[in-house]
């Protein structure tokens, strides 16, 4: 089997899966969800994904137990059902079933959906020549650093960037400061050092990029978390972004103007082998 899902206690293909036309997640977007990788069918950073899906359930008041009804098995066993070298796992839980109302009623049982399928791989073309990013004003709510299923202000965002022939959109503030992509977190390479924003409210906390931030302590590099704004940014010797879907990918352009001197930098192919080594990717 090559794809799966699971919805409810319940393993099977993922076109006889179904939820309720009044689940709170479809009505409201009343949910959270993690995105993890299972390289050769075991799940990479799993304790971590599932601690910030925790966090975000906290963080919405969504009562699910994560003691009596661990997430980590079921996750497992669905790598093994799916018998997938690489895979991309999505969980997904949202506030559960009701009529529809911005009250939320008492004693509402989750739906839980996870999906198996095969991991899409970057393309070594763009990894060759690198993300090309176009800025875009920061239109999201405050709360980014849930892992909320309303993703609309970053889907909208990311395809006016295709659109335009770029490849992601990176949200800036009316006062220029940065902030992260639709999908991922920037890193910035300046004098040897590594820059990130600070990890407030208004950005994503990222598994991924916290991997990368050990990975480069591990090789002697600085990460200092501080705002900077669209110039610094245009100026930097390099930038990267960071996800669990790309890992590591250079950013060579931001809007018409190269990044780096066009070109994905040595750091960010040392860090990048660097993840691989660590991760048991190779290089």
């Amino acid at each position: 089997m090559s794809e799966l899902a699971y919805v409810n206690g319940v393993f099977g293909p993922i076109a006889d899966a179904r939820v309720s036309i009044e689940d709170r997640g479809f009505q409201f977007g009343d949910g959270i969800y993690e995105v993890i990788v299972g390289y050769e069918g075991r799940p990479f950073l799993l304790d971590e994904h599932l601690a910030r899906l925790r966090r975000s359930a906290a963080a919405i008041r969504l009562e699910y137990d994560f003691d009596t009804a661990p997430l980590e098995p079921i996750i497992r066993e669905g790598l093994r059902r799916a018998e997938l070298r690489d895979a991309l796992v999505y969980v997904q839980l949202t506030r559960g079933v009701a009529p529809r109302a911005h009250i939320i009623p008492p004693n509402l049982r989750p739906t839980l959906v996870m999906t198996f399928r095969p991991l899409p791989t970057v393309p070594e073309e763009l990894r060759r020549r690198g993300a090309r990013v176009m800025a875009v004003r920061e239109t999201r709510w405050a709360n980014c650093y849930i892992k909320a299923i309303t993703l609309l202000p970053n889907v909208l965002a990311k395809n006016e960037a295709l659109r335009h022939g770029f490849d992601d959109a990176l949200f800036v503030t009316a006062e220029g400061e940065v902030r992260e992509c639709t999908s991922a977190n920037v890193f910035v390479v300046q004098s040897g050092k590594l820059l990130i924003p600070p990890r407030t409210d208004a950005v994503l906390h990222g598994v991924t990029q916290g991997y990368v931030m050990e990975c480069a302590a591990g090789m002697g590099l600085t990460v200092t978390e501080r705002a900077f704004d669209i110039a610094f940014l245009r100026g930097a010797d390099e930038v990267f972004l960071s996800s669990t879907t790309l890992e590591i990918l250079g950013v060579t352009r931001l809007d018409q103007d190269p990044v780096g001197g066009g070109e994905v930098g040595e750091t960010t192919r040392r860090l990048f082998q660097e993840f691989r080594r660590r991760a048991g990717r190779g290089t």
